[in-house]
């Protein structure tokens, strides 16, 4: 399948077009990178996950997305997860300060690739910790300090690039590591739940039917 076509004569495409070509390439991307993907390394990532004491997530630019999707349901299975916010290297070591060798460090790029990542990871790697990188290439820097490659298509060669693929390979990620520790994540919801229960902080801030009347509360308005 080819590329998205942004030349001067593409710009009178139509619109519904445009939609066709964008996600019947994202769907095409999502199945290369099962093709592609290497079971081992995604076996040997989910290990090391259910191993760690602490897990590190980071993610800049394009990929900070990504990094909080993961770090989010990764928080629904394991008691610490560190999500890497950070607008500068300094930060990113302050907040990395006791990583160690119990711990895994997920290290998320994609190109542009960040350097950032890049250094961070090679400190994760110095302290021992064990690195894992979810990235579009085996040639991508950010693989020189990983123990465990996960690759996932990216490009659609337009002003932004595709994370779908990326997201659907998170989705697997946090799929299995839900099936390898089914009683925690249970517990862990129905923890949840009465917390929700006991503290109704999402009075204004879900809604459960798609009939029912929006309701803004006077601080809302």
């Amino acid at each position: 399948m080819g590329k998205i076509d942004i030349s001067k004569n593409a710009k009178h495409k139509k619109t519904d077009q445009i939609l066709e070509e964008v996600m019947h390439l994202d769907a095409h991307m999502v199945q290369e990178t099962l093709n592609e993907m290497n079971r081992e390394a995604f076996a040997i990532a989910v290990d090391t996950l259910l191993r760690s004491r602490d897990i590190y997530v980071l993610g800049v630019r394009s990929s900070a997305p990504l990094a909080e999707y993961l770090a989010f349901y990764l928080n629904t299975i394991f008691p610490c997860v560190r999500l890497i916010r950070t607008n500068s290297a300094s930060e990113i070591y302050e907040q990395m300060l006791h990583v160690g060798a119990k711990d895994a460090v997920i290290g998320i790029s994609f190109p542009r690739y960040s350097m950032r990542i890049l250094k961070a990871l090679e400190f994760a790697n110095s302290r021992n910790a064990r690195v894992i990188t979810i990235t579009d290439t085996v040639h991508s820097p950010i693989n020189l300090y990983s123990s465990c490659n996960l690759l996932a298509k990216s490009s659609l060669s337009t002003i932004v690039d595709s994370m779908t693929a990326p997201l659907s390979l998170i989705n697997a990620l946090v799929a299995a590591l839900c099936m390898k520790k089914k009683k925690n994540v249970l517990a862990n919801l129905e923890e949840l739940d009465r917390i929700w229960d006991d503290y109704p902080v999402n009075s204004h801030d879900e809604i459960n039917r798609l009939d029912e009347e929006i309701k803004l509360s006077k601080q809302e308005q």
